[in-house]
């Protein structure tokens, strides 16, 4: 007979599995109430303050493109400004150019026109 005899089932009964706790379902400190969140809501749009933006003023669809002038032009043109009126220097000037071409001859109010059109037109391709 053989000197030892082994047991297979010994390491399978040794091994039981630990027993589970049993876990505690956790309640959540502060829950959702519409109630408070609309006077939340209420009270902020009550004390909403306008912030200042920080930067250039949107300009919205308008297209600007810069012209150089002397000072002595500007000032004359600042001058305008103030005696008429008028909000802004883009206003002046184009107050000041209506009033030229309205004074223009049949002949120049022709060949302004004609570039007039010719710069639109080539505005457009860009």
């Amino acid at each position: 007979m053989a000197k030892f005899e082994f047991k297979k089932d010994i390491k399978k009964e040794g091994k039981k599995p630990l027993p589970v706790k049993k876990t505690e379902i956790s309640k959540p400190q502060e829950t959702y109430d519409p109630m408070q969140t609309t006077q939340k809501v209420e009270k902020d749009l009550e004390s909403k303050v306008e912030k200042r933006s920080v930067g250039r003023p949107k300009t919205g669809r308008k297209a600007y493109q810069t012209v150089r002038l002397q000072k002595s032009t500007v000032i004359k043109i600042n001058a305008l400004e103030n005696a008429l009126g008028i909000s802004t220097q883009d206003e002046t000037v184009d107050q000041a150019v209506d009033r030229v071409i309205n004074n223009l001859t049949t002949d120049e109010k022709r060949g302004y026109n004609l570039w007039l059109e010719m710069f639109k037109k080539k505005d457009d391709r860009y």
